[in-house]
């Protein structure tokens, strides 16, 4: 069974509250962790408050770069392809 992958564009609020999902499900109770989740907290916090694209885009990327660092204490960036 294929599955589609929507495309989410930089901004967009519903790539936002994917990127938070997949954060707080994630997220262990381990002081790196607490901080990430923190720091997406305010990220997330001020993305809803402005209303300017190029301000919106800027938190969804602070939010990807808590992604990737949420990749990274999982221990799945830098790895390589096996």
């Amino acid at each position: 069974m294929a599955t589609q992958r929507r495309h989410l564009t930089v901004g967009d609020p519903k790539a936002v509250e994917v990127l938070d999902s997949k954060i707080r499900a994630r997220v262990r109770d381990e002081f790196a962790w607490r901080r990430l989740l923190h720091g997406a907290a305010i990220a997330r916090r001020r993305y809803r408050q402005v209303r300017d694209n190029t301000d919106m885009g800027f938190y969804h990327g602070l939010l990807t770069g808590y992604a990737v660092a949420l990749k990274t204490l999982e221990g799945k960036v830098g790895q390589g392809r096996r």
